[in-house]
């Protein structure tokens, strides 16, 4: 990607997040983001075939991004479950703040409309379920996931259930909790969140009363609780 390329997503990239949290998407037209974005339809098209897309596009990249910063640290079995624990509680952390960073976006393409329903044309699930089974075969590819691996090798259909089961449980749950009131807490994510995930899923103890992680994990209290709240530059504008 050209210099040139990458400038024109940028501006392509902010403008479909300042429309998309005022908006629904499916309002949101081609020619609008590329009017925000100073760019003409030609160049939108060559960046995306519409609005959703667009916005799937520049969500999964961020998501993206915050993976390989975290998960790209696990080396491959030599390395203790308890420091892919740290990094999978750290990266969940993090997916839960850049989530709520858009959290007009994520509350229309994630919760159920007024009829009880999903858009389905404009939910975000799919995008953020394809990111989190991504994530769970990058896991399972460091052994991150399973005690041995020869546990992996002997149930073939395990592995191929393992990244569904955690993407589509995860969504589920992400979705449940953006449903809840403000301020939104991550650490009371994650408390859940252990109750639900199996033995296998590593996560990092919870916190003490004191503020450190419980267990053995040293280090894992540098991942403090976060009390999250909507960011103010207009992008985690309530979408009501």
């Amino acid at each position: 990607m050209d210099a040139r390329h990458r400038r024109s997503r940028a501006k392509l990239a902010d403008a479909v997040l300042r429309l998309a949290s005022e908006r629904p998407i499916d309002e949101v037209t081609a020619s609008e983001i590329a009017a925000a974005a100073g760019v003409n339809r030609s160049t939108f098209y060559a960046h995306a075939a519409s609005p959703l897309a667009l916005l799937e596009s520049v969500l999964r990249d961020e998501l993206d991004a915050l993976r390989d910063r975290y998960l790209a640290s696990i080396p491959d079995s030599s390395v203790p479950r308890a420091a892919a624990a740290e990094a999978v509680t750290a990266v969940t952390l993090a997916v839960l703040e850049n989530i709520e960073s858009h959290a007009a976006i994520y509350e229309r393409g994630l919760l159920a409309d007024a009829g009880g329903g999903h858009r389905g044309e404009t939910s975000l699930r799919p995008m953020l379920a394809a990111h989190f089974e991504e994530s769970s075969r990058q896991l399972l590819a460091q052994h991150a996931l399973f005690p041995s691996d020869e546990e992996e090798a002997a149930d073939p259909l395990l592995a191929a259930m393992v990244g569904p089961f955690v993407a589509n449980g995860s969504v589920g749950a992400i979705a449940a909790w953006l449903a809840q009131p403000e301020p939104r807490d991550a650490e009371a994510f994650l408390r859940s969140y252990r109750r639900l995930v199996p033995p296998w899923f590593p996560l990092a103890p919870p916190l003490s009363a004191a503020g450190s992680r419980k267990g053995s994990c040293t280090s894992c209290s540098s991942y403090p609780a976060l009390h999250i709240r909507r960011a103010r530059d207009g992008r985690g504008a309530a979408a009501r």
